[in-house]
């Protein structure tokens, strides 16, 4: 029974302990939200600042209240306090001055030099009762300024060793006037107490200096987990460089962005995937941001090989690249550079561009169509409109009828003329909407090229050139539209003869190779410049400005064949130069192609400027 109460005693004492534990928690868990709540506004969003603050105020509240504890035991022992230990009281409370001007207008500056003037004076008073000069209390004066030091701001540690410095010059001046009362009989006695207070002082300055660094930890390791969280959740490559531009360190996006993983482009391997041709501009743009200082940008191309794909391709970057600055996450990194894919743009500005570069030719085209079509329009109106009103004039219809003859003769030729126009317009119109529809059949290649000649022979003897045809031997027949292949060869034929100068000569030559037939038209007349080959065959593209040209035409002869050799599955090549004459050369396949083509792309190449007429005699092909 005796056993059971003894038990039941010692539970209630170890509750009661617990209880008195649990309290004591709980109110030190109050003072310390109640000092969290005394920070200023300013600071709270700061977690380092807000540590600082916090901890500058519950230092100087802890330790005025100790003070204060001790303050009744010494009233009973010493029964009556002087005027030098009311002064020491008043140093003692000074504190909470300071941490009223921090609570209220959350500037810590001001508070620690007020908490600094206290100190100093709370010295001075144990100086002045301790020995004065020679007391062992003005060590203690070492303390002022050590929490300035240790916060590292300057201006704050020139002014608390500035207090510190006038308190002990009031003290040695108090001290040279003899007003200061000696009071040597406690100074042995006051060794000790100082030496205690000082340890106390300097474990305070410690506590709050760990606790700062403790925030300044924690809100550093906060940083860099928000930092690289961020890093890693945007679509940005960022890399970090050293001063040599290898890589030290790689977000996530280089899944996403390069397919690769981030350890697998540091050091070299991003310039590695970086294209041959850009290392240059890679390399110079993390050089000049190393050395310089200015942020830059560079735009260069990397080798990507995606999943599946067994040939790499082509992404764009745009590097951004900047210093890094001395608080950098990574140690050793001299340049932060923000890479951004902008294929996508890339593209999208190139069709722009060729969208762009389109509508000028349709546009140039366009100038081109009206300023052709009215010059070929005009001038055979003109003439009809002309002549036929003086033959519907009876005071100007001429008496000769060999006149009237003549007459009717331009007026029948620029009608012809007229009508050329309109039905060039028309196949070209067909064959760029795709409308133009080919009717094949055996043609006999000899006979449709003399026909042509012989039409086309008055026209080069009158302008003196001298029209002749070469026929390999065996020629066999040609599945081809017969109207189209004509219209070919006459066009052909007609620019040739018109671009021959007077004692000139246009050959037609027309072989077998294997199952093509080769078709070509070479003329010793005036060539081609080298800008203007590669826009022969455009519609109404002609190597003279319509305004200036010596020539008729509406440019639209090349278009046309170019439409048909392709409807028939042919090629189209030009060999010109100036001074140098002029080879079209056209190749068929011996049998029609079901499917129509596009007009075919020209081949276009440079002669050799000729030496004389007789480089381009023709040569007979024999057997």
């Amino acid at each position: 029974m005796a056993k059971s109460d003894n038990r039941s005693e010692s539970a209630i004492r170890f509750r009661d302990k617990g209880d008195g534990f649990l309290a004591a928690q709980l109110t030190m868990a109050g003072f310390k939200a109640r000092i969290a709540a005394m920070v200023h506004r300013d600071a709270r969003h700061d977690p380092v600042l807000r540590a600082s603050h916090q901890a500058f105020m519950f230092s100087r509240i802890i330790c005025v209240l100790a003070a204060f504890c001790l303050l009744p035991p010494y009233a009973l022992w010493k029964g009556s306090l002087d005027a030098l230990e009311l002064t020491a009281l008043a140093a003692v409370a000074m504190p909470l001055l300071g941490v009223a001007v921090l609570s209220r207008t959350g500037k810590l500056e001001q508070a620690q030099m007020v908490s600094a003037a206290a100190l100093t004076l709370l010295v001075l008073v144990l100086a002045a009762a301790s020995g004065g000069m020679f007391s062992p209390a003005l060590l203690w004066l070492v303390a002022v300024p050590l929490e300035a030091i240790i916060s590292g701001q300057k201006r704050l540690m020139a002014r608390v060793a500035g207090i510190a410095s006038l308190g002990l010059v009031l003290l040695a001046g108090v001290e040279f006037s003899g007003h200061l009362a000696m009071i040597t009989d406690w100074s042995a006695a006051a060794v000790p107490v100082l030496v205690v207070a000082v340890i106390l002082h300097a474990l305070m300055i410690g506590v709050s200096l760990s606790s700062v660094r403790a925030s300044e930890h924690t809100a550093q390791l906060v940083a860099h987990e928000r930092a690289r969280l961020m890093l890693n959740s945007v679509s940005d490559l960022v890399t970090w460089h050293d001063a040599s531009g290898a890589v030290i360190h790689a977000n996530h996006s280089a899944r996403s962005v390069l397919s690769v993983e981030p350890d697998s482009i540091r050091d070299r391997g991003l310039f590695a995937l970086v294209h041959i041709t850009d290392r240059p501009a890679y390399l110079k743009l993390l050089s000049d941001v190393a050395h310089g200082g200015q942020p830059g940008e560079a735009i260069v191309r990397a080798l990507v090989l995606r999943e599946g794909q067994d040939a790499p391709e082509v992404v764009w970057l745009e590097m951004r690249a900047s210093r890094a600055g001395r608080g950098s996450d990574l140690a050793n990194s001299t340049v932060v550079c923000v890479s951004r894919d902008i294929t996508q743009k890339r593209e999208t500005e190139t069709i722009r561009d060729q969208q762009a570069e389109r509508e000028a030719r349709i546009n140039s085209a366009r100038s081109q169509f009206l300023a052709t079509v009215s010059h070929e329009l005009r001038t055979p109106l003109n003439a009809i409109i002309g002549f036929s009103e003086m033959l519907a004039t009876e005071s100007f219809i001429p008496m000769d009828a060999g006149k009237r003859e003549e007459y009717a003769r331009i007026i029948h030729g620029s009608g012809q003329h007229l009508l050329e126009v309109v039905n060039t317009l028309l196949d070209v119109s067909k064959i760029e909407s795709g409308a133009m529809t080919i009717d094949p059949e055996p043609v006999d290649l000899p006979a449709l090229v003399g026909s042509c000649c012989d039409l086309l022979d008055i026209r080069a003897k009158a302008g003196d050139v001298r029209l002749e045809r070469v026929l390999g031997p065996e020629l066999p027949t040609l599945s081809c539209d017969r109207r189209a292949l004509k219209q070919v060869v006459i066009n052909l034929l007609s620019n040739a003869i018109k671009f021959t100068p007077a004692e000139g000569s246009v050959t037609i030559a027309v072989v077998r190779d294997g199952n093509m037939i080769d078709l070509s038209v070479t003329d010793t007349g005036i060539g081609i410049a080298e800008a203007d080959l590669p826009r022969l065959g455009d519609p109404f593209f002609q190597a003279k400005s319509s305004y200036d040209r010596t020539y008729e035409g509406t440019g639209l002869g090349l278009s046309v064949v170019r439409g048909l050799v392709g409807l028939h599955g042919g090629t189209l090549t030009i060999e010109s130069a100036p001074g140098a004459g002029t080879r079209v050369g056209v190749r068929l396949p011996l049998e029609l192609r079901d499917e129509a083509s596009a007009p075919v792309r020209i081949a276009t190449y440079i002669r050799q400027p000729r030496r004389g007429l007789e480089d381009y005699a023709p040569v007979r092909l024999t057997g």
